[in-house]
C-alpha cells in the first residue's frame, strides 16, 4: 500500500487548520506534483476530478504519510468518507498518478464523487492562489481553527 498522499486543498502546505497540521506533524513533505484533471469549487473547499484524457492540471502537496493504519482512517473522518456518513460520499478515496518534477508516484488522493454540473471550475487548478484570493476559502479554514479552539 503507498504510503504517499497528494492532496490539493485545505491539507496543503501553506494553511493553516487543525486537520493540516495533524497532516504535517505525521508525515514527511515531500513536495508538489500535479496530476491531469480539474478542480472544481464545491462551496468552502475544491474538488478533484481526476482525468487523464485532459490537458488541464491541477497542482497539490505530497506528504509521505508516517502511520497509514492511523492516518488514513483520521483523513477519511475529515473527507466524511465510511460508515458513519450518508451514501453516496462527497469523496471518494483512491490511488492516482501524480507527476513531479523528477518521477510519477502512486497516491493516495481524495476524489470528487458527486456531478460537477453547475460547479464553478476552478481555471487555475491552484488551490492556494484560489483561497487567497477568496476571503469565503480564508473564513472557512478560520472556522475550522475556531471550532477546534472552543470545540
Amino acid at each position: 500500500m503507498t504510503p504517499y498522499l497528494f492532496v490539493y486543498g485545505s491539507l496543503m502546505s501553506g494553511i493553516t487548520s487543525p486537520i493540516a497540521t495533524y497532516l504535517k506533524t505525521n508525515s514527511r513533505f515531500m513536495g508538489a506534483g500535479w496530476v491531469q484533471g480539474r478542480l472544481y469549487d464545491i462551496g468552502n473547499y475544491p474538488g478533484l476530478i481526476a482525468d487523464n484524457a485532459t490537458k488541464a492540471k491541477v497542482v497539490g502537496h505530497i506528504f509521505q504519510l508516517r502511520n497509514l493504519e492511523e492516518m488514513l482512517p483520521n483523513l477519511d473522518h475529515y473527507e466524511c468518507i465510511g460508515p458513519n456518513f450518508p451514501e453516496p460520499h462527497q469523496y471518494r478515496r483512491a490511488i492516482i498518478s501524480v507527476k513531479t518534477a523528477h518521477e510519477t508516484l502512486s497516491c493516495w488522493a481524495y476524489l470528487y464523487n458527486w456531478d460537477t454540473k453547475g460547479l464553478a471550475l476552478i481555471e487555475s487548478g491552484n488551490y492556494l492562489q484560489y483561497f487567497r484570493d477568496n476571503q469565503r476559502y480564508q473564513d472557512f479554514v478560520r472556522s475550522l481553527n475556531d471550532f477546534s479552539r472552543n470545540g
